[in-house]
């Protein structure tokens, strides 16, 4: 695959997916985060779309982010290598062996696309302080980002964190 300047970058992400384990590092170190252990919390902070029940929507916040992503991908004209990224992240078979585990299954295909936008993210940025980029942060520390604290962008990131180990 062919990701110009910043193959270093983009291949970083495919490694983690391929070498790694979500939640197999517990040591979450990021400022403005918010740190929560419940599972079924975390799943309402990122699926809801009840704002009685979340500051603000975490799926109205990631497409913002992704929309400029997305831009630029056309507007380098790198819609080639965005549909190679997605292939690559859509593949199970590119993934550790239970990269996830069973116990998280149902947030797979939130985790594949987080990891997909980093991978975008980084050909597109290069390894910028962005949103994408703190991403790509909180997986490798063993976090899954889940919501959002307040009004995007003022607050902090809600981050999920098993409590137990899962490795």
């Amino acid at each position: 695959m062919k990701f110009g300047e910043n193959i270093h970058l983009v291949e970083e992400v495919m490694d983690f997916i391929h070498n790694s384990k979500i939640f197999n590092n517990k040591n979450v170190n990021t400022t403005d985060i918010q740190v929560i252990n419940d599972f079924d919390e975390a799943q309402n902070f990122a699926w809801s779309q009840n704002l009685s029940e979340v500051d603000t929507v975490w799926e109205d916040v990631k497409s913002l982010e992704t929309e400029s992503i997305i831009e630029k991908v056309y507007h380098l004209g790198l819609a080639l290598q965005q549909e190679e990224l997605y292939e690559y992240f859509g593949g199970y078979e590119n993934y550790a062996n239970h990269f996830l585990p069973f116990d998280y299954i149902g947030i797979h295909e939130e985790v594949e696309g987080d990891l997909t936008m980093c991978a975008l993210n980084r050909l597109v940025n290069g390894k910028t302080d962005n949103f994408y980029e703190r991403i790509f942060d909180i997986y490798k520390q063993g976090g899954w980002p889940c919501g959002w604290k307040d009004t995007y962008p003022d607050g902090e990131m809600i981050v999920f964190v098993p409590s137990t180990s899962h490795k």
